[in-house]
């Protein structure tokens, strides 16, 4: 198994092809007339490969004519097969596979690149192939610049033109959200989220309100380590006024991801209430008391998310979490009345009320089963979650693997809540590929872990804090 190493920005090749690609440019010569045919080189680097993956980045340096509006096209060698990618629109069929421009890159100018990255799918042992050949709009890469020669003996000059599009590091991909009309900013967010996956674990913390006031956590890791986590847990059942938080977040360029601690409808809305038993055949039938809670709870977090969209900010939203265990309300009557609940929020938020900013994270308990899962039309990332005890950094890579069973090989898979913080270097070892964590809040952050491993983890260059992530506005 690969294990991946690189750092945030500095990618170092596991394999690397070069080629070209053709369009034309006259000049004279003695004798005829030279057409040089503007050339590409492409790097195809495979960063990470596991047990029936990997991930892969692919860069086209034109080192010829501008080129505007590009398609690349390869046949990988084996059984390897794309599964989800960012920065270009895919089509594949089979082995054969299709990477076009999106809107900001579609101009590569001479001496410029262009970039994307994919998750695939591998079956077998041994290395991941790499493809033999690419072709750019249509034309076979060679690796330089061709020289031909024409029969004509005129001295013309055919020029080609190119739009210089400004770009930025906001990733753009192929992968659509579940909500059906999602936000620009959740589709960033849900792109960057695939792109970090099997690169790169996210740092979340999640906040308290009642220690030392709701940045308590923050500061402390702010204080400890010089860096902010990525990620700002927060809870609307705990503090039913977080937007402005969550908001202030977003803007300062973090990411806020909300759960809902929600009692058991016409039970108290607090965390007792969560373990409080209630009929879900009741919650889910217009008319009884029990809807009409359901309903109004639903209603109230529909409104401090509806504040969030308006200030364009984008959420990881987690409801319904630790599903298949025996304490919440939610979680009580099995799967299968565990899953009603779930698509009858979705279709509450997205369809009813409008919601489209959200990324829908579905996160098991420390004990994944595939009876307690909604399904990928309705999830955007997976997750499970562990306590283990003070100072074990373990990456828990038999519960990831369970998640990875059920959910399949390209959904991006989340560490939700923690208390010890893995080890990034026993995450990359043993393949452990957790897209984020969220350690939770008071004791969980300030004793399960040391300030030590504080500092490793939030300097590690395999960890993204909120200074490194990229404009997802």
């Amino acid at each position: 198994m690969l294990t991946n190493s690189l750092r945030r920005r500095v990618f170092v090749a596991a394999t690397a092809i070069s080629g070209l690609v053709g369009g034309l440019l006259v000049a004279n010569f003695a004798g005829g007339v030279a057409a040089a045919a503007p050339g590409c080189r492409v790097d195809y680097t495979v960063q990470n490969q596991w047990a029936g993956g990997f991930s892969a980045q692919v860069t086209i340096t034109n080192v010829g004519d501008p080129v505007n509006g590009w398609s690349l096209a390869w046949t990988f060698p084996g059984a390897e097969r794309y599964g989800q990618g960012w920065n270009a629109t895919f089509t594949a069929s089979g082995a054969s596979v299709t990477a076009a421009n999106v809107d900001w890159n579609r101009s590569i100018p001479t001496g410029g690149t262009a970039s994307f990255g994919f998750n695939g799918t591998f079956t077998g042992t041994g290395q991941v192939g790499v493809p033999a050949s690419f072709t750019l709009n249509g034309t076979t890469c060679t690796g330089g610049v061709v020289t031909t020669t024409s029969t004509s003996s005129s001295s013309s000059t055919s020029t080609s033109t190119s739009t210089t599009t400004t770009t930025t590091n906001s990733p753009q991909c192929s992968v659509n959200p579940v909500s059906p009309n999602a936000t620009p900013q959740a589709r960033k967010l849900l792109c960057y989220v695939y792109s970090q996956y099997g690169n790169h674990i996210l740092s979340g913390q999640q906040e308290s309100t009642w220690i030392g006031g709701p940045d308590y956590e923050i500061n402390y890791i702010r204080n400890n380590t010089g860096k902010y986590p990525a990620i700002r847990g927060l809870d609307f059942g705990d503090s039913k006024d977080l937007a402005p938080r969550a908001i202030a977040w977003w803007q300062a360029g973090g990411i806020p991801m909300i759960g809902y601690h929600m009692g058991a409808p016409t039970k108290p809305d607090t965390y007792e209430g969560t373990q409080m038993s209630v009929s879900i055949n009741a919650v889910l039938t217009p008319g009884t008391a029990e809807y009409r809670s359901f309903i109004d709870r639903l209603d109230l977090a529909a409104n401090m998310l509806q504040q969030l969209e308006n200030a364009g900010a984008a959420v990881i939203w987690r409801p319904f979490h630790e599903a298949g265990g025996t304490w919440f309300w939610w979680s009580k009557e099995g799967g299968g009345q565990y899953n009603r609940l779930w698509n009858f929020m979705f279709d509450y938020f997205t369809r009813v009320k409008g919601l489209n900013n959200l990324v829908w994270l579905h996160g098991y308990n420390g004990q994944p089963q595939s009876s307690f899962y909604p399904g990928k039309s309705v999830v955007d990332i997976g997750g499970a979650d562990t306590y283990a005890g003070d100072g074990n950094y373990d990456p828990q890579n038999a519960m990831y693997n369970s998640v990875r069973n059920v959910v399949g090989t390209t959904l991006p898979i989340a560490l939700h809540e923690n208390g010890p913080i893995p080890d990034p270097d026993r995450l990359m070892s043993t393949g452990t590929r957790w897209v984020l964590f969220g350690t939770w809040h008071g004791n969980h952050l300030t004793v399960s872990n040391s300030v030590s491993h504080l500092n490793k983890v939030y300097n590690h260059s395999y960890v993204v804090t909120r200074d490194e992530l990229p404009n997802l506005k």
